[in-house]
Formats: structure tokens, C-alpha cells, sequence
């Protein structure tokens, strides 16, 4: 029962006995919402329904036409046990199964078999006949583990794809995974990897993505150790590995004249009849003398469940004899080469059949256009898409209500609107009805114009400031909104409508986290233009606007990705549309900063502050200064770039005066945040650089961003741990960082988390970090991604001379000055000569010792004139070390103690404890 159904019983049981009115109960049960009548109408069918009573048979509910409805039965008050202590939540398996209003009824020892077989082998799938209940089986299964706490299960609903390709997507979806990768299987395997409870994906109605299904089945399989998956199909997968459990028909009585009810209530089948009928026909029962007959019924439907449902939920019309003979003349007449298949499909199309003829015209009518609908639907978008000059909306609303009544569509009222739908069998059955009669195309056109319209309404209500209203309602629909693509751009759709209706649905893939799908269905869209099919301006434009975001996050800096930010800011300027230049010209500096082009994005960024300054818009300006800061800090201009940002952090930004970009970038203010803190730190304040990483990681966490706490992650928290020495805090945050990536397949920053490793193992002197460093900076480097290069270049450096390859690390730290100098990336550049310095004093050579003095004494300078104080002291230590030895003590000492006394935080931090113990020595070694 629903809430909606309980709030309803509720409000009547208070008042038994009184009139409650209709508006009474609809304001009692939508406080919030207007609603019609007919909603009402389907709480109360679902009320009766569960108190096991039918609008003749009013035991407890009393409708006073016109009015509203009593209840009549008796009420008595009492007091509840005690509730037990529920488990510990942290014990509870974690799952996205449906709930079922179906039992398994005869699948015990099923149920028993598969869990013993998923207990011994990885990958099962369950095969058998349409309608044979392969869906209730897994379903039950999956709920059994779950209730023990076995495994965590993601319940994977294939039907309503119409398109393979998105089979991993579907799963990543189901898991809750945002995947912001083009090889979406291995995301999800990474992430399952780092799952601590056994895993369990229910891959249901796999045969029409077959090959698909056994792809990633297989995938997940070979490359996880924790991970089972449970298929089912109406044939095998053929994949590596694979146990198939055929299930098999329910069983029935044998064909005996003398069967009792007793006797015949002992079979699966009639159990299954019998509950069915029960639902449909209150108050009935079997008797000795029907025993047989339902037992003929059944074995006429050779045990196949979902025939049996059907057949069953006719008596509310028929007898059971009668319902015998009606159904013999179906199967018979369906048995002389009317359809064509196995016998058990036959039969269960002659049931359909059968349960098709008894319907009124309108409702078949409407049955059979409700077939276009890919998976769940509300009422709404059933009128829009059924209605025409022949039904009218008032007419498709009764016929809904009928065919639910009588079990053709399915009414799911649990959530704050009934969502309808169809089974699966029904809507392959209905959709070939709609083909025979004709109106399969202009069906399938309204149904994508109707979403096309539901889904334009989006971006307006997207740049507000509350955009649930909208959200749940086109999220819920994403399969009909795929199956409407597939349409539009087949042979007999409409290009079009399907680049329009690409357009429109941008915002939706954008809240889904689906960055792969949106790139590939809007660089489909854009590949549609042409003679015939002619793409205006203003979607050209969000196109390729869409394309760029989301191919950078998905595939790296790839030249597409400049020219598709190029080709949007060309039409947004032509067009005069300001949001979409900023949103174009912030995307272009995104993609320089992060391919680490600072300087090339400068000019840019003037242009884009430049029309932002003019829309008035402070969030599009925070965006632009925080990307600007960014910039300065790695140009090395670190005084400016913290006075942006504080303006930026200072700045109060309206509800609706969203970032430009937002949606497909970080929060800008933790972006900044982020900035910040390692500006603070090369500054000499690392005490407060550790505490704004830390807030910063806080509040992405909070904001359920992946991208922005991947940018955090990787920008501030684990760089600012290392660059303090706190390794412990480093590899912590490394975990985080790297599992988060796993779960979203964050393309982009996974090199930068490789390079993060190899660091961590380098700072532990550790010889696995050289081949990670070397393995992350070449990844680097064929994404294009050369933000922070230099300094994981010279940390390899480092690496490579603490491991005695002198002559390697000599090299590595040229080129690593080199990059630094070619892309003006200088914020590190004082480090990577002291670097330098470092190789040639470990090779200890006297003629390299002039060198060495001349690489310390122009890192201290290039650190004074950025305002680097960390990276100052850093070289003053190593020069005030050779010093010592040349025997320049005391003057080694006055320069580091000068250096050293600027510091106000940051004691307890490596760098500054080895100056102070340097001093300690210099001090000893004068007494």
C-alpha cells in the first residue's frame, strides 16, 4: 500500500462512520498539490484491493456517489508491541530492488538451488519461456540476500533499453555510479573492486541486448574477485563462465476426475490461480467440484505464470467452467497456424489474446498506444500520447482505470504520483497490435513530441534555484526518452525532432552524471546536419557546448574538445547570447588551464570577465576570477591570485545567479577553497592551507558533486597533505580520491591521482613509486593534461636520484625545467632548481659545487619574487647545508634564521623541523 492509499485509510478509520469528503481526503492526502478527482479514484481501487473487497462489496469502505466515501467496518483501539531494535545500519546490505507485489509462490526450492549455485559459481543466468516468472525469481532471490545481510544487490532492468551499447551505463545507473568515462565497464569494475561487501548484479531481460549483457557479465566477472552476476534471458548468454538454471513451468495437478480442492491446492500452480482469483473475485474459493477444472485451466497454460495471472483475473466476468471453455477456444483457434513458436508462447499469446477480445474498443485502443511507453509512465503523459480526435483525454483516464482494474496495466501508487506500466510480455503483445492497426509511427511521433516538449521546459527551470520539481519527473523518464532518440533518428523517424529533443534533454544527462551518453548522443546529433536535415543556430550552439563539457570529463583535453568551445562561442556571439559565450569562453580557459596553457588562457579569461562584468551576473564573475587566480598561481603570481580569490570568497552571490558552468564543472566556491589553500601554503601558512583543504573537502562531500570532490581531492587535499609531510593524511586522502574516481570514472584527473601515487611512494622511498610516476606522467601526456607536469616530473627526479640513477635524474629535472619554462609554469620552478641542486650534491663532484650554490641562490630569488616563502625556506635549508660544508657557517646560519623567523605557523611541519634542527647544529657546532 502506498502512502498515499495509507494517508487515505488513515483519515477514514479516525472518523468511522462519518462522511469524509472528497476534497477532504485529497487535501489530507496531497497537502501540497493539486490533483484531479481520478487520483483519488485509483488510492481508493488500491484501498479496496488490499482490504480484499470490490466496489459492490462494501465491507469497509461505503462510496456516497458525488460525495465521498465512510468506513464502515468496525474499529477497535489497542496498543502496539514494542518495536524491535532493528540491526545495526551498518550491517544492513546495501540494494535498489524494486518492491514486489508479486510472491514467488512454488519457488522455494528454486530459490534454495540458485543460492547454493551463486555460492559455487560467479555467474548464473536463469532461462526460460516469456512469462515462466524469471523476473519474480530473481527479484525473490535478491531479497533473500539482502534480508541476510549476504551481499549488496543492483537490480538491473534491461527491457526498456533499446540500444546495447548503454548496458553498462544501465548498470552504473542502477548502482547510483555518475560515470564520467567512455569505458564505463571498466569504472565499474574499478568500483566494485573497492566495495568490502560481495557484490550482486541482476542483469533482467537480457535476450534483446544479449551479446551486451554477456559482455559486461563476463567483464565484471573476470576482473572482480567480489562480484556475481545473476542474468536472466530466454536463452543462455554464451558467456565465459556461465552456469544456466533453466526454470521450469509451475507444476500442475495430473488429469484426475476425482481431485479435490484440498489435493489440488497442493500444486504451485493452483496456488498461484487461486491467489490471483482470489484478488479479482472477492470472497471466492475453490470447492471440491472445481477442483478439476482449475486444474485443466492450468494445464492448458502449461504451468507459465504470468498466463495463469491473466486467465485468472477474468473471473470477475466468468466461472470458472466458463472460463474453460473460453480459453479452449482460443488456444484452439490460435493452434491452427495463427501464430507461429514454441507451444508455451503460443498459449500465452492465446491468453492475451483472449484477455485482448473481452476488452471494450477504447481501452484496446489505448492499450495498445500505451505500448510506446519504454518503461514506467504517469498519467499525463498517457493522455498526451494516447488521446486523439478519436479518444478523447477523458476517455483514455477511464480506459486506464479499467485496464488496471483488470490487470492489463500495473498502477504502482507508493510514490507522489501513480506511475502506470505495462509488463513486459503485454507491451510486446500491444506493440504488435499497434503495428497491425497502422499507428505505430504516428504513435511513436507524438510520443517523442511529448517528451521533446515535457523535456524543452528543463532549462529554464534548470537555472532556478530549486529545480527538484522538474527533476524527478524527467529523470523517471529517461528510458523514454532513449527509446524516442532511437526513433527519431531510425529511417521512419524525424532527425529533427531528434536533435531538438537532444537538446532539450542536455540538463537531464547532466543531473544523471552521464556525461558518456550526452557526449555520444549530442556528437550523433551533430553528425545528423546536412542537406536534408538543417540544425538552427541555437542548438547548434548548446551542441557544441554540451559536447565540449562533456568530452573533456570523459575523454581529456582532446583537440575536439577546443574546437567544439570554439564553434559554440562562434554562434553564441553571432546570436548575441551572452550565457552561452560565457558558458563557451569558460570552458575554452578550463580546458588551457588544464592542458597547463596559462598564459594562452589569460586572454580569454579578460574576454569572458569582460561579458560577465556586462550581464551583471557575480556568480559567472566569481567563476572567471577563481579560473583567473587559478592561473596566476601557477604562472607564479601568487599575491594576485590570493586577492582575486579573496574577492571571489567574499562575494554574495543570488539563488538564480548560478555559475555559468556549473552543472558540468566544480562549485566554485570550493573550487576556490581549493585554490586557496595552496596558495596559503607556498605562502608560508600551512597551518591554515591544511584547515581550508580540509573545510573544502567537507563541503564537496556535502554538495554530492563528483566532479567537484575529484577536483579537491586532487588539487588541494592530497598535494597540501604531501607538501606538509603528513603522509599518513595523504595516503587517506589518496584512498578517498582514488576510490571516488573508481566509482565515477573520472577520466580527467586520473592521471594526476596516478602521478599523486607515485609521489606518496617516492616520499617513502619506496621503488614502486618510480614506475607509478613514470606510468602517470606519460598518461599525462597523451591526455594533454599538464596542469602541475612539472612538479610530478621533478618529484620522479627526485626519485630517480634517491634510487642512485643520477645520471636518469639529471635528465628527468631538465626536462622538467624545460615544460616549466615552455607553459609558463613557474609557481614550482623555485623547487624543481633546488631539485636540480640536489642531484648534482648527492654525485658530490668539487666542480659542481659553484653550480649547485648558483641553482640554490636563484631558487631563493625566484621564490622571494613570487612571495613563495615555503618554497624559500626549502632552498635556504639546502643552501645553508653546503654552506656548512664549504665552511660558511655562520653566514648559513643568519640566512636561514632570517627566513625561518618570517614563519608564524607550521612548526611541527618537515620543513620547518629540519631548519630548526639545522640551526640547532649550526648553534652546537659554534659553541
Amino acid at each position: 500500500m502506498g502512502s498515499r492509499a495509507l494517508e487515505i485509510l488513515t483519515v477514514l478509520v479516525e472518523r468511522h462512520g462519518e462522511l469524509v469528503s472528497k476534497q477532504e481526503l485529497m487535501a489530507r492526502a496531497w497537502p501540497k498539490t493539486v490533483v484531479e478527482e481520478n487520483n483519488l479514484k485509483v488510492q481508493i481501487a488500491a484501498l479496496r484491493k488490499a482490504l480484499g473487497e470490490d466496489s459492490q462489496d462494501q465491507r469497509y469502505l461505503a462510496t456516497v456517489i458525488g460525495h465521498g466515501y465512510r468506513f464502515v467496518a468496525p474499529v477497535e483501539y489497542g496498543s502496539l508491541a514494542s518495536a524491535g531494535v532493528s540491526p545495526d545500519r551498518q550491517t544492513q546490505a546495501t540494494h535498489n530492488i524494486p518492491a514486489t507485489l508479486v510472491r514467488p509462490i512454488g519457488r522455494s526450492a528454486t530459490l534454495d538451488a540458485l543460492s547454493v549455485q551463486l555460492s559455487r559459481v560467479r555467474l548464473v543466468t536463469v532461462t526460460g519461456p516469456g512469462g515462466i516468472g524469471k523476473t519474480t525469481v530473481a527479484l525473490a532471490l535478491a531479497q533473500r540476500m539482502v534480508g541476510a545481510h549476504e551481499r549488496d544487490v543492483w537490480f538491473v532492468d534491461l527491457s526498456t533499453l533499446a540500444d546495447a551499447s548503454f548496458v553498462p551505463q544501465a548498470i552504473a545507473t542502477a548502482a547510483g555510479l555518475a560515470v564520467h568515462s567512455h569505458d564505463v565497464a571498466t569504472a565499474l569494475a574499478n568500483y566494485f573492486a573497492f566495495c568490502n561487501r560481495p557484490q550482486l548484479v541482476v542483469l533482467d531481460s537480457c535476450e534483446h541486448v544479449i551479446e551486451a549483457a554477456a559482455a559486461i557479465a563476463e567483464h565484471l566477472v573476470s576482473t572482480t574477485s567480489n562480484v556475481s552476476v545473476l542474468a536472466t534471458s530466454r536463452e543462455p548468454l554464451r558467456a565465459t563462465g556461465e552456469h544456466v538454471f533453466r526454470l521450469e513451468p509451475l507444476v500442475c495437478p495430473i488429469k484426475s476426475a476425482s481431485l479435490t480442492a484440498d489435493e489440488a491446492l497442493q500444486y504451485p500452480a493452483v496456488q498461484l490461480f487461486m491467489e490471483r482469483a482470489a484478488a479479482s473475485r472477492t470472497g471466492f474459493g475453490l470447492r471440491d467440484d472445481d477442483a478439476a477444472v482449475v486444474a485443466e485451466i492450468c494445464r492448458r497454460l502449461d504451468g507459465i505464470a504470468l498466463a495463469i495471472e491473466l486467465a485468472a483475473t477474468r473471473l470477475d466476468a466468468f466461472g470458472v467452467h466458463e472460463l474453460l471453455t473460453l480459453l479452449g477456444e482460443r488456444s484452439h483457434r490460435l493452434g491452427q497456424g495463427r501464430r507461429a513458436g514454441p507451444q508455451r508462447h503460443r498459449t500465452l499469446a492465446a491468453t492475451l489474446d483472449w484477455s485482448h477480445q473481452l476488452l471494450p474498443e477504447v481501452e484496446r485502443i489505448v492499450l495498445r498506444r500505451l505500448a510506446v511507453f519504454a518503461g514506467g509512465f504517469l498519467l499525463t503523459s498517457a493522455t498526451a500520447v494516447s488521446a486523439s480526435g478519436d479518444v478523447p483525454a477523458s476517455a483514455v483516464i477511464d480506459a486506464i482505470a479499467g485496464l488496471v482494474a483488470k490487470s492489463m496495466v500495473s498502477a504502482d501508487v507508493r510514490g507522489e504520483r501513480v506511475r502506470y506500466r505495462l509488463l513486459d510480455t503485454t507491451r510486446d503483445y500491444a506493440r504488435q497490435k499497434l503495428a497491425d492497426a497502422g499507428e505505430l509511427n504516428t504513435v511513436l511521433r507524438r510520443h517523442a513530441e511529448h517528451f521533446q516538449a515535457l523535456y524543452a521546459q528543463a532549462e529554464n527551470q534548470w537555472s532556478a534555484a530549486s529545480d527538484e520539481s522538474w527533476l524527478e519527473t524527467r529523470l523517471s523518464a529517461i528510458d523514454d526518452l532513449r527509446a524516442a532518440l532511437n526513433w527519431a533518428f531510425a529511417a521512419h523517424g524525424d532527425a529533427s525532432l531528434g536533435i531538438a529533443l537532444t537538446v532539450s534533454a542536455i540538463p537531464a544527462w547532466l543531473h544523471l552524471s552521464s556525461l558518456e551518453e550526452c557526449r555520444r548522443r549530442v556528437e550523433y546529433a551533430l553528425s545528423e546536419a546536412g542537406d536534408d536535415v538543417l540544425i538552427p543556430d541555437d542548438q547548434k550552439m548548446k551542441l557544441h557546448a554540451a559536447f565540449a563539457a562533456s568530452a573533456m570529463y570523459t575523454r581529456g583535453m582532446v583537440p575536439e574538445v577546443d574546437i567544439a568551445w570554439a564553434s559554440a562561442l562562434e554562434i553564441a556571439e553571432k546570436l548575441g547570447d551572452k550565457e552561452y559565450q560565457l558558458r563557451s569562453l569558460l570552458g575554452a580557459c578550463c580546458s588551457l588551464v588544464y592542458a597547463g596553457k596559462h598564459r594562452v588562457a589569460d586572454e580569454l579569461l579578460r574576454k569572458f570577465c569582460s561579458v560577465a562584468a556586462s550581464s551583471g551576473n557575480a556568480a559567472a564573475l566569481s567563476d572567471g576570477e577563481r579560473l583567473n587566480s587559478l592561473a596566476l598561481h601557477f604562472i607564479g603570481e601568487q599575491a594576485t591570485a590570493r586577492a582575486y580569490l579573496e574577492r571571489v570568497l567574499s562575494r554574495q552571490v543570488g539563488q538564480r545567479q548560478r555559475p555559468q558552468l556549473s552543472r558540468f564543472h566544480v562549485g566554485w566556491r570550493v573550487a576556490a577553497q581549493s585554490i586557496m589553500s595552496n596558495i596559503l601554503w607556498t605562502q608560508g601558512l600551512p597551518d591554515q592551507a591544511l584547515r581550508l583543504a580540509q573545510e573544502a573537502t567537507d563541503d564537496a562531500q556535502a554538495k554530492d558533486n563528483a566532479l567537484t570532490l575529484g577536483y579537491v581531492l586532487m588539487l588541494a587535499s592530497v598535494p597540501i597533505a604531501l607538501h606538509v609531510g603528513d603522509l599518513v593524511a595523504a595516503e587517506a586522502k589518496l584512498d578517498m580520491l582514488q576510490k571516488h574516481l573508481a566509482r565515477h570514472g573520472l577520466v580527467i584527473f586520473a592521471a594526476p591521482a596516478r602521478c599523486l601515487q607515485g609521489a606518496l611512494l617516492i616520499r617513502r622511498h619506496d621503488p614502486a613509486g618510480l614506475p607509478t610516476m613514470i606510468d602517470g606522467l606519460e598518461q599525462m601526456q597523451r591526455e594533454h593534461f599538464g596542469m602541475g607536469y612539472p612538479m610530478y616530473a621533478g618529484i620522479y627526479a627526485q626519485g630517480l636520484c634517491f634510487a642512485g640513477h643520477h645520471a636518469l635524474a639529471r635528465a628527468a629535472i631538465d626536462d622538467a625545467l624545460a615544460w616549466s619554462k615552455v607553459h609558463d609554469e613557474l609557481w614550482c620552478r623555485p623547487e624543481l632548481l633546488r631539485i636540480k641542486g640536489e642531484i648534482l650534491a648527492s654525485i658530490d663532484l668539487p666542480e659542481h659545487r659553484e653550480t649547485i650554490e648558483h641553482l640554490y641562490e636563484q631558487a631563493i630569488e625566484m621564490a622571494r619574487q613570487q612571495g613563495a616563502l615555503s618554497w624559500e625556506l626549502r632552498a635556504t635549508t639546502s643552501l645553508a647545508r653546503l654552506g656548512h660544508r664549504l665552511g660558511k657557517t655562520e653566514q648559513a646560519r643568519a640566512r636561514l634564521l632570517s627566513v625561518y623567523r618570517r614563519f608564524t605557523e607550521g612548526f611541527e611541519t618537515p620543513d620547518l623541523e629540519a631548519a630548526q634542527a639545522l640551526l640547532d647544529c649550526f648553534r652546537d657546532a659554534h659553541a
